[in-house]
């Protein structure tokens, strides 16, 4: 008895590692088919070989970019989605910026919900505002230059900047830091003389003519300090140029624009940036890019009805604000309500990018949840870096697992 139960256990091990290699036979197979269906996929991607990337420029994306890369002939016009139960030619969900659904083409491309990328859109502003994420860099600019001729509150000739730029040669990033370092003690905008060129050369002495021609062509203005208040900009002046003028003032988007946009190219890359890839005019919206519809996906609810995301809420409340604002300007409406429109579009296209600014109330939805901003899905373990982008936490490093087997002891 004793002997045939032996036999009887050994046949059913046999029998049970059999099955288990048959098993493993069979899902190898599987996994081979699938392989091969895989590699039978044809994909539009081209076939041409790719260089290796030796450096990456950063930039800022200035108006006539953002216009080029659009898709949206005339910018997004109204806030309205649907037109007859299909997307909206002009509004936020814009056939020719993707698709979304499975059974739709892009009128760009022509590609599927897998195929197509997504396109850009833009929108014009009726007023420029302050990037939010450049207001630091805007205050630190302003302070560095004249304003009211644009130029620097310091001579280019003056040895101090000439090593500065000298030092940060090959590492603009810093200049900007060492110039404002340099500037921010000067009330007074240098070369003004040089405007009295003309009573120098009937009267004075040659050496005083000589100096007056090396000076940069300031206005010799006094200047103001600038100051941040929440999302606005406040100009305070201790000694006025004009008895009519006031001591202070809020400095709108659009009078900084006109300053940054009146910048010299040289002195652009002397305050430590490339005239070709980030002026400081840029750091002011007045062309905004509209997401595409990738990256702001309707949610299907029950039946036919779509939730919205967060970003084409936020992006509903600005094409309002603008065309609002377009309206009241073409009325000739107060200034008061110009200003108190200009100052809603700056808060709308602020939250639009970061949600959570100190001392700026949040955008809520309707039920009280805030939006989350473009900000807030980058950043954090949770954003689309770390959270989606990275594959792990800690290089050279893996996961071990043990299967339990039947014939493991």
């Amino acid at each position: 008895m004793n002997d045939s139960h032996r036999v009887s256990a050994a046949q059913q091990v046999v029998s049970i590692e059999t099955a288990s290699e048959t098993h493993f036979n069979n899902k190898h197979r599987v996994n081979s088919k699938a392989d091969h269906k895989m590699s039978n996929i044809v994909t539009n991607d081209s076939k041409a070989p790719v260089r290796d990337p030796r450096r990456i420029q950063f930039g800022i994306l200035g108006p006539d970019e953002v216009r080029r890369m659009s898709v949206t002939d005339g910018g997004v016009l109204y806030a309205e989605i649907y037109e007859n139960g299909r997307p909206k030619l002009g509004g936020l969900m814009d056939p020719r910026q993707g698709v979304i659904d499975r059974t739709s083409r892009c009128q760009t491309c022509a590609g599927n919900m897998t195929e197509c990328p997504g396109h850009f859109g833009h929108l014009e502003l009726a007023k420029p505002v302050f990037h939010i994420g450049f207001l630091t860099k805007i205050i630190k600019t302003l302070r560095c230059v004249c304003f009211y001729c644009s130029k620097l509150l310091i001579s280019p000739t003056n040895h101090k900047l000439t090593e500065i730029v000298k030092e940060t040669k090959g590492n603009p990033r810093k200049r900007l830091g060492h110039v404002y370092d340099l500037c921010k003690g000067k009330n007074i905008c240098e070369g003004g003389d040089d405007i009295d060129i003309n009573k120098a050369e009937a009267g004075d002495e040659p050496d005083q003519m000589k100096k007056k021609q090396n000076t940069h062509g300031g206005c010799g203005r006094y200047q103001p300090s600038i100051r941040r208040v929440g999302l606005e900009l406040t100009a305070e002046w201790k000694h006025l140029n004009e008895d009519s003028q006031e001591k202070k003032i809020f400095l709108t988007a659009e009078r900084v624009h006109e300053i940054f946009k009146h910048i010299s190219d040289e002195e652009v890359i002397i305050i430590g940036m490339d005239p070709k890839f980030a002026r400081p005019d840029w750091m002011c919206i007045t062309v905004l890019p509209v997401p595409p519809l990738c990256v702001r996906p309707a949610v299907v609810m029950f039946g036919s009805a779509r939730n919205q995301d967060d970003l084409t809420h936020k992006l509903s409340d600005i094409v309002k604000c603008n065309a609002e604002l377009i309206r009241n300007e073409q009325s000739g409406a107060a200034t008061h309500i110009i200003a108190e429109n200009v100052k809603m579009l700056q808060y709308h296209c602020a939250t639009l990018v970061d949600n959570d600014i100190p001392g700026i109330p949040k955008a809520q939805q309707k039920s009280g949840r805030p939006l989350k901003s473009i900000k807030q899905r980058l950043k954090s373990k949770e954003g689309r870096i770390r959270g989606n982008l990275m594959g792990k936490r800690v290089d050279f490093s893996a996961e071990s697992r043990s299967v339990e087997r039947v014939y493991d002891n």
